[in-house]
């Protein structure tokens, strides 16, 4: 009977190493599928469409689906899961903005610069809202941020903000192709790496969301931060080992 039930617990914890290394080659797949958008976005553009970069090119589009969906990801958990509401109010006011910029081309049908009015309404309700309980919203921030969603998160917004600025650089373009270089060769590259970060930012919600999900299905009476702060510490503890 020992024998049978060590067998047993054996097997469970196999399965579970399977499950998760199965789990980890997924992520990888969905990943590596993400990261081909931009391409995919790109030739389309330039090799079958032959219209370039604009306000109405598919790479614009993607960016602005990214966005759309990563401010939806966030809303959604708010919306469901009262324990984290006021940090993903925070967060889906954050990526909201970046998507109404995105949308600057539409607004400036109504007059130049109209953007920022949506966009600081939205930001000045989410600020306002996650104050109403900060200490709510301080607690969910710090597991967050000692999740492995902020890392993914961190990198995407580096890549958007950082490194596809910097890369952009005029003089940098000069230095390698001399003054005289076609400006579409830099529009590209750096379009390709704002789409990038935005593609980072959203596998980052994605996998926050899907956390969230796998969470839901198996809760009894614990709430979703708990759940974070408790794996943390887990993993924090296995890395010390």
């Amino acid at each position: 009977m020992g024998d049978f039930t060590f067998l047993s617990l054996a097997g469970v914890i196999m399965s579970l190493e399977i499950r998760n290394i199965l789990n980890g080659f997924a992520q990888f797949v969905f990943l590596a599928f993400l990261v081909t958008l931009p391409i995919i976005t790109l030739s389309i553009d330039f090799i079958y469409l032959k219209q370039g970069l604009s306000e109405n090119s598919m790479t614009e589009y993607l960016q602005e689906i990214l966005l759309l969906l990563t401010t939806l990801s966030f809303a959604y958990t708010a919306y469901k899961d009262p324990s984290t509401r006021h940090f993903c109010v925070l967060l889906t006011g954050f990526f909201a903005c970046m998507f109404i910029r995105e949308l600057d081309g539409l607004f400036d049908l109504i007059f130049h610069g109209f953007w920022v009015i949506p966009a600081t309404l939205v930001a000045l309700f989410s600020i306002i809202f996650a104050l109403r309980n900060k200490q709510q919203a301080l607690s969910t921030f710090s597991c967050f941020v000692q999740s492995r969603h902020f890392i993914t998160l961190n990198l995407g917004m580096a890549l958007l903000l950082v490194f596809s600025r910097l890369f952009g650089i005029g003089e940098l373009w000069e230095g390698i192709l001399g003054s005289n270089y076609d400006r579409i060769v830099k529009r590209v590259a750096e379009e390709g790496l704002e789409v990038l970060g935005y593609t980072i930012i959203f596998y980052s919600a994605m996998g926050y969301l899907f956390s969230f999900l796998a969470w839901s299905k198996q809760a009894e009476g614990d709430n979703y931060s708990d759940f974070i702060e408790q794996r943390n510490l887990s993993l924090n503890q296995r890395s010390s080992r």
